[in-house]
């Protein structure tokens, strides 16, 4: 079966009911589990069928062929089936349908890292661009498929010889026939023997020589042409070579030949391009894939409610699940929490305990302080007014002055202690109601609190009076002070 197989898939082309022949006798053959065998023989019915443009049985062995395969199956027939497919399209001139077949294939050769296949069907997304006149993208396919040619460890010289073909056509659109010449001769150069492809070759290098005038190199591709024609049924390099040979005999004035040559021409293409066989198959095709899509919908909307019921259920055990979680962690989170308030209310309560107690052994301790600092003031009084009464019965006025200044110096002791006391506090309010004082000027106010005089303040210092009396008068701006308003009384009310 093997060898029959491989035998029918070798005369597709070249003879197309004997490959039918073959694989309708392998069909009667192989049992229902042998899927390799199956589908390479609806595979090869449905070539054989596309090449004698025979479109609805060819579509017909061809998804017979899908059926056997998944969407997603990565076995190498099933993307020949859907690059048949493609093919099919493309030969109807159903371009846009054409595309998305090649494209499935594509994706199936790079899953399998089938380089050639990546190659052919790019070069096939090419041909569907350039069919419907998008020459650009055609180019850009073109050029992928060469580079990825260049990237490749083999030579696949078929699969260049028929790339650079295509990039000849391209260029002959172009009518770059420099660019358009070269890449044919490298394809005749890499081409192994495929006819439909030699043939195509030649007459397209025919044409760029006859748009060039280059008659003598015009005639001579046209015979070489002329001796695959016999060997070949592919109506499309057929067309190809009989449309450029009709055109050259033309030109050199045999009118007899160019008509026989146009007849052929216009019988392959009415065969091919039959306006109403193509909107049949077409309508026939489309209805065919519309009942493939409704199917496949069916199946995803079953499978969709199928998820959606199994989803629904564990949505509701997770829910549950959650719900019943979430309880046990507020019980917990709520018995945790008012363990928690009880002991900071024990702690506090001990803490305050502990705080009365402290307070209450600093208050005893600055009560006897207070009583030991009121004894020893009223002690120093009674000294104090005890010499006072001394001095003031003596007659010298020296003592008398150094008794005054024992006097001041003993008040500015006592109002320095109890500034010491209060200073940080009076910074911090003088700072905060006048917030341009310096700490130079900050210092002035608390000296004039302690009834330094300006005499004093210059000693203090070691400056001049007159520097005391500019500070001062500052001093007095800063503080927005209207004539008449006394400095010293206004800090002292402060």
């Amino acid at each position: 079966m093997s060898k029959l197989l491989k035998r029918a898939a070798q005369i597709q082309e070249s003879n197309p009911d004997s490959c039918i022949y073959i694989s309708q006798k392998v069909l009667t053959l192989i049992a229902n589990d042998q899927i390799v065998e199956k589908g390479t023989s609806y595979w090869n019915l449905a070539q054989a069928y596309l090449y004698k443009h025979q479109y609805h049985t060819s579509l017909f062995y061809a998804l017979k062929g899908t059926e056997l395969y998944a969407a997603k199956d990565t076995a190498f027939m099933h993307q020949r089936i859907l690059e048949t497919i493609g093919w099919l399209y493309y030969d109807i001139g159903n371009y846009q349908q054409a595309a998305p077949y090649h494209g499935k294939a594509l994706e199936i050769a790079q899953l399998r890292n089938d380089l050639p296949s990546e190659i052919v069907y790019t070069n096939a997304l090419g041909l569907d661009a350039l069919s419907a006149k998008q020459n650009q993208k055609a180019l850009g396919y073109f050029q992928k498929a060469l580079f990825l040619l260049d990237t490749s460890d083999k030579p696949h010289k078929s699969l260049k010889s028929t790339v650079q073909n295509n990039m000849g056509i391209v260029y002959t659109r172009y009518e770059d026939w420099t660019k358009a010449e070269s890449f044919l001769l490298q394809s005749i150069d890499n081409n192994r023997g495929h006819t439909a492809g030699l043939l195509e070759t030649y007459s397209l290098l025919a044409k760029v020589y006859l748009r060039t005038s280059q008659y003598e190199k015009c005639h001579y591709y046209l015979l070489e042409a002329e001796e695959l024609s016999y060997l070949t049924t592919y109506s499309f390099s057929l067309m190809e070579y009989y449309e450029i040979r009709s055109e050259y005999e033309k030109t050199i004035g045999n009118f007899r030949l160019a008509f026989r040559y146009q007849n052929k021409y216009l019988q392959l293409y009415n065969k091919v391009n039959n306006k109403g066989i193509q909107d049949v198959m077409n309508y026939l095709l489309g209805t065919q894939e519309e009942k493939i899509k409704q199917d496949e919908l069916l199946i995803q909307q079953a499978e969709k409610l199928e998820n959606s019921r199994l989803l629904i259920i564990g949505i509701l055990i997770v829910f549950s699940t959650v719900v019943l979680l979430i309880s046990y962690i507020v019980f917990k989170s709520k018995v945790e929490k008012a363990r928690l308030r009880q002991q900071l209310l024990r702690q506090e309560l001990q803490k305050k305990e502990e705080q009365e107690a402290e307070l209450s052994n600093k208050l005893a301790f600055k009560n006897e302080a207070i009583e030991t600092l009121a004894l020893t003031i009223s002690k120093r009084n009674e000294l104090v007014k005890t010499v006072a009464e001394s001095v003031n019965k003596s007659n010298s006025a020296e003592v008398k002055e150094a008794w005054r200044v024992f006097e001041q110096a003993l008040s500015q002791d006592s109002t320095n202690q109890l500034s010491d006391e209060f200073v940080e506090d009076f910074r911090f309010r003088l700072k905060s109601k006048y917030a341009s004082l310096t700490d130079k000027e900050l210092q002035l106010i608390i000296d004039i609190r302690n009834n330094l005089t300006s005499k004093e303040l210059a000693d203090k210092y070691h400056v001049e009076v007159k520097s005391i009396e500019m500070s001062r008068y500052r001093l007095r701006k800063k503080l927005h002070l209207d004539k008449g308003i006394q400095l010293k009384e206004f800090i002292m009310k402060l």
